[in-house]
């Protein structure tokens, strides 16, 4: 009973994921029918031509927020369970800051930098500021085994990334500022369909190579010793986890800005909501869920007629379910 019933409850996301994709193409300061919708996503033409760029806005915006959601959430999760963490994520860990300072380095690098390194400038040096904050940390593991220890290390190294874009500002001008600052507020808004085929693509094969961590997770949940008698590869898991979470945060990161919050949130909401604890269920239950609280909070951002940040509107959401699951484990410890 209970596997129908975490079952029927992935297929009621799946529901909920298209009804608001549908409602985020309908929100707008343009009202656009339905008919006329459907019509320009099938390819037709209707009178208006301009209808036809605002459509493919709220498509790509919808899309984005979509695998964006779904990619932090898992990288969440895999996080979570490898450092046997529950508020470990991208974000606390300083895998996002990571990626921020990367990107940090080409847009406050000025104009020459930017023309230089370009798009895929910008990508490389997000993946590399966020697999180098998560490499090191993997190597500070294998010496502090506490893992609220490990979680306060992940802060420090945030801040001192954060600290370092602190110092580029000085030597930045003044709109390469308030570019990088409008980008760190976060935005699924504003991403060409160049770029979200690269999004899309990116997150598309680094979920599906995360079905090969379910294994090595589920083994993980006990203990990497217990995982270890039963033949799970410890090196090759490291491997998979720091390439898997730290291309995916980045990816998101660079394309979205340092979204806060989905990535630590999620995964708790997946354990309180679904019974299973095979990672069969719960990989695809955060992707589901990361989705529908990605377009929720992109919904509540257009709803205020783009006046509250996304990071704003991830808190709101995020932060009670955080605080819940601190008081949760201090009752454990009482």
């Amino acid at each position: 009973m209970k596997i129908k019933a975490d079952i029927l409850l992935l297929l009621a996301g799946l529901l909920l994921i298209t009804l608001l994709f549908g409602l985020n193409l309908l929100i707008g300061d343009v009202h656009i029918p339905w008919s006329d919708i459907t019509t320009l996503l099938s390819g037709g033409e209707v009178e208006q031509k301009t209808w036809s760029y605002i459509v493919e806005s709220r498509l790509n915006r919808s899309v984005a927020a979509v695998f964006s959601g779904a990619a932090l959430a898992v990288a969440g999760i895999i996080l979570q369970v490898y450092f046997r963490n529950p508020l470990a994520g991208p974000g606390v860990l300083g895998i996002t800051s990571g990626a921020s300072l990367g990107v940090a380095f080409v847009i406050l690098g000025g104009a020459g930098a930017a023309s230089i390194a370009g798009g895929i400038g910008i990508i490389a040096a997000g993946i590399i500021g966020a697999m180098a904050v998560l490499a090191l940390l993997m190597f500070v593991s294998r010496f502090v085994h506490n893992p609220v220890t490990l979680l306060v290390l992940g802060l420090m190294f945030g801040y001192f990334t954060s600290a370092i874009i602190n110092v580029l500002f000085l030597w930045a001008n003044l709109d390469d500022t308030r570019e990088y600052v409008l980008w760190g507020l976060g935005s699924f808004e504003g991403i060409s369909t160049e770029n979200l085929i690269v999004l899309v693509s990116v997150i598309g094969l680094f979920l599906l190579m995360a079905v090969f961590l379910i294994k090595p997770l589920n083994a993980l949940v006990l203990g990497s010793e217990y995982a270890s008698s039963l033949g799970v590869n410890l090196k090759t898991t490291k491997l998979l986890v720091i390439s898997i979470t730290g291309v995916l945060a980045a990816v998101v990161t660079v394309y979205c800005g340092p979204i806060s919050f989905i990535g630590v949130a999620v995964p708790q909401l997946v354990r309180i909501l679904w019974t299973s604890k095979n990672h069969t269920v719960q990989i695809p239950a955060v992707i589901i869920l990361g989705a529908i609280l990605a377009l929720l909070s992109d919904i509540t951002v257009r709803l205020s007629g783009n006046s509250l940040p996304l990071n704003t509107v991830t808190a709101l959401i995020g932060a009670p379910v955080i605080i819940y699951t601190i008081i949760k484990l201090n009752k454990r410890l009482a």
